[in-house]
């Protein structure tokens, strides 16, 4: 099979850009293509991840990751323990985000995380109005649930949830005097997208969604706070309630269409738009589906477009991406979620409170003067072998009492028990890489390192440098690991690993 390169979207041939890639002389599966793969479906590779892909092929790798390393499943309930210990005891949202931080790591289901991520700015929730982790956290586990499952009942769900609630003031909306925030907010943000409905469509939804409340800890109906007379809601009247809502929703076409958008941007590429012909054949394949979601992204993932220039590199990291992804490459201890955590939102992003009910704006938006000496920062830190946080005096998760750090160490205990996690000496360090693999002149070393980080995507022009770097002065010894940190240090603030 000819590789698959057309001049531009609007002429591809949407059948055939959604049709299952398959490598080929001219187009084989390489390293290259596998850290595509696992910086889109997941937050990053490790060097024996890397190797594994390129050995087990682009299908089975995928199946992998739709699946999660096996245990994965019997490890969760642990770190889903942890979590609400974490949210009970410390009711903070750099705590709580620290807490999905380790499950990331930890838990063994990366891609399932990764949409968890999605879901999370697609219904995006914030602790600054919310106020309690519980909630958030009981958030995270819909999310989590639904990842991979179907959007129906994730929306229904999403629309009863306490937390969500709470964010839109459904509480004050009661027969009379509805509030329209989550209406509007369910149409514009959730489903449909700006221009597939209308004021009176929001002002009826309103009435549809009356009593729909919450008493802070779960989804309570108010039947005497409900409108229960006839709505006319996007062209259909009857005596509507939030289940209709949801329901008329997600019978529209638009529906289909919006959320593909959603998911063509953070799988395939934020840097253009897709036409429409290609949006509708992958939005047709997902209503017939109804929804579901694990056979969209599967599609996605393994189609013909993905695997193409016009879907590689771009997407700008967001800072999750950017941490996580080092921490899997070449971390040389076991990393502290509060650093961590401390890093992301020092480069703009706090999980648990994304900025508005928009979400993160993503793309560009990352990059500015501040968040790229952070990310310089980080990187000449990572590349040291340490973690320190990002600020001492800020960052820090927040102290429990006695008695909760000792649940939580017991907790802890289970953990690496239970999951026989790695000991801190089996991190990847990355001078243990290169001597692990007989890297010792410098081109050899400089490839080695490229390869790890960019899976060989750099220019002529920058390679010659650093093999220039890692030459100078022949090091040996110690100076020889301080000369490989620098050069992973120049390699990770080079433009190319800004871009997922």
């Amino acid at each position: 099979m000819p590789s698959f390169k057309v001049a531009s979207l609007d002429a591809l041939d949407p059948e055939q850009a959604w049709a299952p890639w398959q490598p080929s002389e001219a187009q084989p599966w390489t390293l290259k293509w596998a850290g595509h793969l696992y910086r889109r479906a997941t937050f990053g590779a490790s060097w024996s991840d890397l190797q594994d892909a390129v050995r087990l092929g682009p299908e089975v790798t995928l199946r992998r990751l739709l699946e999660g390393l096996p245990g994965a499943n019997q490890r969760y309930p642990l770190l889903q323990t942890l979590g609400e210990a974490t949210a009970s005891f410390r009711d903070e949202p750099r705590d709580l985000g620290g807490w999905w931080i380790d499950v990331i790591l930890r838990g063994g289901h990366p891609f399932r995380e990764k949409l968890t991520l999605f879901w999370h700015n697609h219904f995006a929730t914030s602790f600054t109005k919310v106020g309690r982790a519980a909630l958030m956290f009981q958030q995270n586990e819909l999310f989590r649930r639904h990842a991979l499952g179907n959007f129906r009942p994730m929306l229904l769900d999403a629309s009863k949830d306490p937390a969500m609630l709470l964010w839109l003031d459904s509480n004050s909306n009661v027969k009379g005097h509805p509030n329209e925030n989550y209406a509007r907010e369910v149409m514009e943000l959730f489903s449909l997208g700006v221009g597939n409905y209308t004021e009176k469509d929001v002002q009826e939804a309103a009435r549809a969604f009356t009593g729909w409340h919450t008493d802070y800890q779960r989804f309570h109906f108010g039947a005497d706070l409900h409108d229960d007379g006839a709505k006319t809601f996007l062209g259909q009247t009857g005596p509507w309630n939030g289940e209709d809502v949801v329901r008329i929703l997600l019978e529209r076409p638009a529906a289909a269409r919006f959320l593909v958008r959603k998911f063509y941007t953070a799988l395939i590429s934020e840097a253009t738009e897709p036409p429409a012909p290609l949006v509708e054949a992958l939005a047709h394949r997902f209503r017939t589906s109804d929804y579901d979601i694990a056979g969209l992204v599967r599609t996605i993932l393994s189609s013909r477009l993905f695997f193409s220039e016009h879907a590689y590199r771009q997407r700008i990291k967001s800072p999750v991406e950017f941490v996580l992804g080092a921490v899997r490459a070449v971390a040389a201890q076991e990393p502290s979620p509060a650093s961590l955590a401390g890093w992301m939102e020092s480069m703009g992003q706090q999980l648990f409170v994304p900025p508005n009910v928009k979400g993160w704006p993503g793309a560009t938006s990352w990059l500015n003067t501040a968040t790229v000496l952070t990310r310089n920062n980080f990187a000449r830190t990572i590349a040291a072998g340490e973690i320190a946080p990002s600020d001492p005096d800020q960052r820090l998760l927040s102290a429990p009492s006695e008695r909760e750090r000792r649940r939580i160490e017991l907790l802890e205990a289970r953990l690496h028990s239970t999951m026989k996690l790695q000991p801190r000496a089996a991190y990847d360090d990355p001078v243990m890489l290169v001597e692990q693999n007989d890297c010792t002149a410098p081109t050899r070393v400089v490839a080695f390192l490229v390869d790890l980080m960019l899976q060989g995507d750099i220019n002529a022009t920058d390679r010659e440098r650093l093999v220039a770097s890692a030459a100078e002065g022949r090091p040996s010894g110690e100076s020889r690991a301080a000369r490989v940190r620098e050069l992973l240090h120049a390699i990770m603030v080079m433009p190319e690993y800004q871009l997922a």
